[in-house]
This record gives structure tokens, sequence and C-alpha cells, in this order.
């Protein structure tokens, strides 16, 4: 059979862009993405307003230090294209009603911090610590098993006995049976909206991945997240594939059990179609399984509730002046109502828009080309308030539309002024995203911000790969693995591994560590990938 591309991806995000860059450069793969959005990049895109501009998704990423196993995979993806600038040492601080604690970049820092302020549970804050360890070699365990032959991988997985034991038990189970004290426990997951699910309803393996990934340090793009996408698309390019946007794939087209091509149509309402030998989604695993395959091949999803319907509301803001001068220094601010977690989830709900939480993160204070003064607040949102509007379309959906947002964009304020006065005072320009606009331009079902929800029983059931029942289908992106844009990112490198063969991952692996970058963009000739390998035939 005559293929139009050696491989396929529906959706332009973190996951699908990597797993694109790494079948262009290892096997010389053409790969066409294809982007219902009228921007590449997913949650990694950014957006301009009268002269700010705004990052959608990516507001730190940590374990981006030079040398590490994540920056040579980067490195590796981007062509070393993306510089990765650092945050302050404080690059989060969790705010309560009566006291603040600041996460250092210094893990040993941060662990005296949190010592000096809860004596009481010393033992117990550095017993947490290794199990956060664990738990995330144990989740790489299983996932490293899924690409060793079978009769090495049941064993394996039968000595993992860590996942089974504390992966899969949700992370209130976790603090409960290890601590006492409540605003210690509610310190220690004060992040809980990085992943989108509070105490009670999240795995322990999500949280204990979430939380070291930062234990070394945040980091930002130079020059926004838009640096991503602009230093792959090329990659792609080169090897004969093409991106191309306003393109909404409505069908993944199998024949006899094999996934061999795609159709949809354009934002003007033509239809296309296109073939290839191999099919990647990073489209969400509830839309891939349950809208875009045949009725033949949909299969049921863990996960997907009115209970667990995480999206958001965000506030991006245009400054007048610097907002240094009320002491920001680039660092991430958790603003929390309450010690109680599950309360603050169950806020997103609320009809008056009276946000549990909320985060403020500054892309101007992080970036040193930034020309204009931003910053993002953001909260977990549910999409019940939002069901009277359902059925409008973006920028379109009414005045009582438009009288709501103002509502909700007063409520956010109203936390960040509460802590921090005058910031009002700084703000020249505000817009305000919904979980409808989400969905719009993703969509993900009510807006959900990070796919498939991380509970106990999803991750009991996830396998950490990215195949799927139906021949030549794969899945890329965070419902492969993890939430966020690192997790996303590993679920794209897993895809291309997987599709480039046996030994793909150690392809991949070996040369992002030996391959060396002496500056943006320019590579060393020492770990290039040989020669271009075909993909194999199915």
């Amino acid at each position: 059979m005559s293929f139009d591309y050696d491989a396929i991806i529906i959706g332009s995000g973190m996951g699908a862009l990597s797993a694109a860059s790494l079948l262009a450069q290892f096997r010389g793969a053409r790969v066409l993405v294809l982007e219902r959005h009228f921007k590449v990049g997913g949650f990694t895109h950014t957006f301009s307003r009268h002269g700010y501009k705004f990052d959608v998704g990516l507001h730190y990423v940590g374990e981006m230090q030079p040398g590490s196993r994540s920056r040579q995979l980067f490195d590796l993806v981007s062509g070393g294209g993306v510089d990765w600038a650092p945050l302050p040492e404080i690059y989060d601080k969790f705010v309560y009603p009566d006291f603040t604690v600041s996460a250092s970049s210094n893990r040993a820092a941060y662990i005296e911090e949190l010592q000096r302020r809860f004596p009481h549970e010393r033992a117990a804050i550095l017993q947490y610590f290794k199990d956060i360890d664990a738990v995330c070699l144990s989740v790489q365990t299983k996932t490293a098993a899924g690409f060793m032959p079978k009769l090495i991988a049941g064993p394996v997985n039968a000595l993992n006995s860590t996942f089974r034991k504390m992966a899969v038990i949700s992370t209130a189970d976790y603090l409960n049976a290890n601590f006492k004290d409540a605003k210690l426990k509610a310190v220690l997951v004060s992040q809980w909206g990085d992943y989108g699910l509070p105490p009670s309803l999240s795995s322990f393996a999500i949280h204990a991945l979430i939380a070291t990934h930062f234990l070394k340090g945040a980091f930002y793009p130079t020059g926004s997240a838009d640096a991503i996408a602009q230093s792959i698309v090329p990659i792609i390019k080169r090897a004969g594939g093409n991106v191309l946007v306003n393109h909404g794939v409505d069908e993944i087209v199998v024949k006899n059990g094999v996934a061999c091509g795609v159709s949809g149509k354009t934002q003007n309402g033509e239809p296309f179609s296109f073939s290839a030998r191999h099919i990647i989604s990073n489209a969400g695993i509830y839309p891939t399984f349950r809208k875009l395959l045949p009725d033949l091949y949909k299969a049921p999803v863990l996960g997907f509730s009115d209970d667990l319907d995480a999206s958001s509301i965000s506030a991006y803001i245009g400054f007048k002046r610097s907002p240094s001068e009320l002491g920001f220094q680039g660092e991430n601010h958790w603003l929390h109502t309450s010690y109680d977690h599950d309360a603050e989830y169950a806020a997103r709900n609320n009809p008056e828009g009276k946000p549990g939480f909320a985060y403020l993160s500054f892309a101007s204070l992080k970036d040193a080309l930034a020309e204009k003064h931003t910053a993002q607040v953001i909260t977990i949102a549910s999409a019940a308030p939002f069901k009277h509007w359902q059925n409008t379309a973006w920028k379109k959906r009414g005045s009582d539309y438009e009288i709501y947002k103002e509502r909700l964009t007063e409520n956010l304020l109203s936390v960040i002024e509460t802590h921090y006065p005058g910031f009002k005072d700084l703000i020249d320009y505000c817009e305000l995203s919904t979980p409808l606009t989400v969905e719009s331009f993703t969509g993900h079902p009510a807006g959900r911000i990070y796919g498939q929800p991380m509970t106990p029983q999803v991750v009991a059931a996830r396998s950490f790969q990215p195949d799927t029942h139906v021949k030549n289908l794969y899945l890329a992106g965070a419902d492969s693995m993890a939430p966020g844009i690192m997790g996303a990112f590993m679920g794209g490198v897993f895809c291309a591994a997987r599709i480039m063969g046996a030994f793909g991952l150690a392809e991949i692996m070996t040369t992002a560590s030996s391959r060396k970058y002496t500056a943006v963009g320019k590579v060393e000739a020492a770990g290039r990938p040989a020669k271009p390998e075909s993909l194999p035939v199915p």
C-alpha cells in the first residue's frame, strides 16, 4: 500500500512535537502534524493582545539544568534551539492565611525550611523525600519494563513492590498515614494545581512525579514557549514532513484492524484525508478512543466523570510598569484560602466563581527577551457553571457570558490584591479564558487541561506505554505518561521510541547523552545520529 506520509500526528502539542522531531531525525520519517487551532504548540503556544505576549500553558519546567537527562533529551528534540533560564532560587511561594513557605531550588535548604517550621515532624519529613524518590523510580521502572522482552519485563514488574504499595494509593492516604500536622500536609501538596487533583483524588505517584520534578529548581524558555515550536518545526520539515494548522481531524481511518489514515475538515470546511503507516494521537485518550475512532474500535476510558473535570480560569494581565515594584522577582505564588485542598477543589463548581486558590506567574520576569511586562492568574475550574454557553462559539458567546467573565476576573484579582496591595493599580490590560475556551481550541472534553485524571485507579491501570488496542495507532503526550509539559514531552519520546523499533529507546538515550551543544542551535559533531534508517514496515 502506498502512503502519503510515514506518520501522521493529530495535534501539535509537546508530545506531538517531540515524537515528530525524533522520528524525523532518527528515521528520516516524513511526518505530518495536524493542528485544529490556528497556532502550533498546543499548551506551549502564545498569543498577543495590544502589544502584550502571553504564554498559555508553560509557566515553569523542572530538571532543565545543563547536563541533566531531561535537558539532554530536550536539546536533542529541539536541535539545541531552546535556551532555558533558571528562575530565582526561591521559585515557588506557598501562601496560606497565616504563613508562607518558600520552596528553594536547593533540596537541602527546602527540607531544612520544612523541618524548621515543623520540628515535631522532622523524621517524617526526611522519610517523605525518600518515599517520593522511590515512587518516581518505581514509575520509571514500570515504564522501562514496557520496552523489555516479556520474559524480563514480567519479573521486573513483579519485583516492583514500591509501585504496588505506594504509587497507586491516594496522596491523602499517604499523608494521613505519615504526618499528624494538618498544616504540614497542606504545604507538601501546595502544587496540586500542577496536576489538577486534590489529595483525596490524586494518586501518590503523580504527586511524587511533580514534587521531585522541581527539587533542583525551575526554568523558563528564553523568548517564551514560542521557542519550542520554532525550533522543532524546521526539523520536521527538513525530513520532508509538514505541520498544518486549521486542520481538525474528525476520524482515524482503520482498515482490517489497522490504523492507516485520518480524515477531517479545515477551518473553512474543506474536507481532507491523508494516509500513513503510523498514526499518532496527541489529542488525548478520551477524544481518541471515544470520538475519533470508528464505532467498531471505540473503547472505554477510566476517570472521566463530572466529579473529575479539572479545567481552568486564567486571567492574562498586561502591566503599565514592572511588577518588580511590588517585590516580585519571577517566582510563582500559590495563594491558598484554606489548608483543606479538597475544599479548594470543590470550589471549582462555585457559580459565583470564587476561587479556592489562585496561582500567580510572571512570564516577563522570567524571560530576559520579554518586551512588556505580563502575568497570568489561574485557578482550577469546572465546566459545570458554563453549560449555559456550551453550544456557543468563541468570541460569540453573548453579553451575559462577558458579564460573567467580568465577575470571575474581579474575583481572581481580588485574591491577589488581598495579599499584594497595589497589584490592581499596575494593570493596563486583562483578558480571561474559561473552560469553554480550552475546549474550543483543544477539543478536550469539558476543557480538561490535564487530560485523563491521574487517580489511583487510573495509575494502577496505566501502562505508561504509547500502544493502543488498534494496530499502528499510538498515543503521545500527557495521557500516555503524566500531566504537564515534561510529562507530555516524555510521552512523545516513548512514542517515537516504540515506532523506531526494539532498540529505539536506547538509540535516543545514547545520542542524547553524547551530543554536545556549544550554543543555542549549534551542535558539535559528537552524538549525531547515523544515517537515518527506515521505519519498520507494519
